[in-house]
């Protein structure tokens, strides 16, 4: 092969290489989430009801989301407050949050408004979310930290100027205890459902949207 051929085969190589690079680099890229004003206060509500199943049935719950964005971030950390709205088997849950919080990440963009996520659960060390079921004895389960939780979709409602996520968690870890009909640690939690995540400054509503 003459020197030539050679370097016109070296540089389609490279040029290649480059571009598989490029692909990656934008594949990997993380997402925002952005508001119209900062501070932003963050809350969420539920459409309809999130379903977390595990080895004693589903239970179906109505969270709220609460969280500060303080500029463009990609990441966002939300309270989620269950309190009584869960109820499994016609019983009456009780959630203590224990500290633990919703970390929120985006990702890559899936298509027109919509955005891939992950999210991890993060609590003070020792702690874990408490779900009380108010069987006789009390059966608890509890969900501890846990991170790169998947998946999430956020839809941008571009009239709203809000968002939409959609929670498809599976591999979800938590316990059972001795008061349960099932007793162990578990993997193979799912959660799944939606809330739409609105964004106000100061009192007065603003939007909110993820890149």
């Amino acid at each position: 092969m003459n020197m030539s051929r050679q370097l016109r085969l070296l540089g389609l190589v490279m040029l290649a290489l480059g571009a598989t690079g490029a692909i990656s680099a934008t594949g990997a890229q993380a997402g925002l989430f952005t508001a119209g004003a900062y501070p932003a206060t963050i809350t969420g509500s539920s459409v309809g009801v999130h379903i977390l199943h595990t080895e004693i049935g589903n239970m179906a719950c109505a969270p709220t989301f609460h969280g500060v964005l303080e500029g463009p971030a990609e990441e966002l950390t939300l309270a989620p407050t269950y309190g009584t709205s869960c109820e499994i088997g016609m019983k009456e849950v009780h959630v203590t949050n224990n500290g633990c919080d919703f970390r929120m990440h985006a990702s890559n963009t899936l298509g027109e408004d919509a955005v891939a996520g992950t999210m991890d659960i993060v609590c003070p060390e020792g702690n874990a979310m408490d779900f009380e079921i108010t069987s006789n004895p009390i059966c608890h389960l509890t969900v501890p930290g846990q991170a790169s939780l998947s998946a999430l979709t956020y839809t941008n409602r571009t009239m709203a100027k809000d968002v939409d996520v959609d929670f498809n968690i599976v591999e979800l870890v938590y316990r059972l205890d001795n008061n349960c009909s099932v007793v162990g640690n578990f993997a193979n939690g799912t959660y799944g459902g939606t809330s739409t995540l609105k964004a106000d400054h100061e009192g007065a509503a603003t939007s909110f949207g993820v890149d």
